[in-house]
Order: structure tokens, then sequence, then C-alpha cells
């Protein structure tokens, strides 16, 4: 196998990659290390660790920044696209109907509604802020800490502008 075949196959396997390093820290992580970290927070951070093998061998195979570069680019976008995969099985409101419904092979709208209501999602969303360290709690009032969910909300907002969609839902 040539180096060519050998690095796109590596990129094209990388989500894969990703997904076993993701499963093996997070249980070491849970028996060994016990880290305070949220789970959203611990499969970026699986992420960019991977960062560094994939480009080293990138690098090593085709003695070429561009070609590293590439390889940074391409697996930062196939990571960014299985932490929101893996986001969704997190916190989408939907997945967690789906499983319960599963689960109980059955479910009457009062458990849902039990489940669901208005202050208590409010409240889980902004506890889910604090513990990925994008707002903090000062006094009972919330304050922006953290910059990266914020700047990718400002870039939806902007794309829904920008292609008009602004009173439709992205």
């Amino acid at each position: 196998m040539n180096k060519t075949t050998f690095s796109l196959l590596l990129l094209l396997f990388s989500p894969l990659i990703l997904m076993v390093f993701h499963i093996i820290f997070v249980r070491l992580n849970k028996n060994i290390f016990k880290f305070k970290i949220s789970n959203q927070n611990t499969a970026i951070f699986c992420e960019l660790i991977l960062n560094i093998p994939i480009i080293f061998i990138f690098y090593s195979l085709n003695k070429s920044f561009s070609a590293a570069a590439y390889a940074f680019l391409v697996y930062n976008s196939l990571g960014y696209a299985y932490f929101h995969f893996f986001n969704m099985s997190e916190t989408a409101r939907r997945i967690k109907i789906l499983l319960e419904i599963k689960k109980n092979k059955i479910l009457k709208i009062e458990n849902l509604t039990q489940d669901y209501k208005s202050d208590f999602m409010v409240k889980t969303r902004l506890q889910r802020l604090i513990e990925l360290n994008q707002i903090k709690k000062i006094n009972e009032k919330y304050f922006i800490k953290g910059k990266i969910l914020l700047f990718a909300t400002l870039m939806i907002r902007f794309l829904k502008k920008t292609l008009n969609l602004e009173n439709k839902t992205l």
C-alpha cells in the first residue's frame, strides 16, 4: 500500500479511531482518572488529543506541511461532525424519549410532561452551560465565561441572516 492510500484511509477511518479512543478514555476516566469533566468536554478533549498522532503520521509519511495541514482540516472537520453526533445522543430530548419508550415498551404523556417541565429544562441547560465553562453563576445571575459556544452561536446567526433564514429554524 502506498503512502497516499494509507494517509487517505487513515483520515477515512479517523472517526472510528476517535470513537474507540473516546470509549477507552471514558472508561479509564470513570474507573481510574476520575476527572470532573462533562461528557461533551470529554469528546472534545479526545478529538483534540488525537490531532497529535494523526498530524504526526501524516507529516512523517508525506514530509509535507500542506499534507499535514490537509490532515488537520479534514480530521477536525470529521471530529466536529463526531462531536455533534455524540452531543445529540447526550442532549436531544427526542433521542431520550425514544430510548425511554424502548426501555419501558410504552410511555404515557404524563411521564413526559413530568420529566420535561419548562423550568426543569431551562435549569438543566443552564447547568450544562456551567459544566462546559461557558457561563458562570454569581448571585443568582448568569454571565458569559467561555467564548466557544458563543462564537458558534454567532456564526450560526450570521449564517441564518446570510441565507435569509432569520425567522426560520436552522
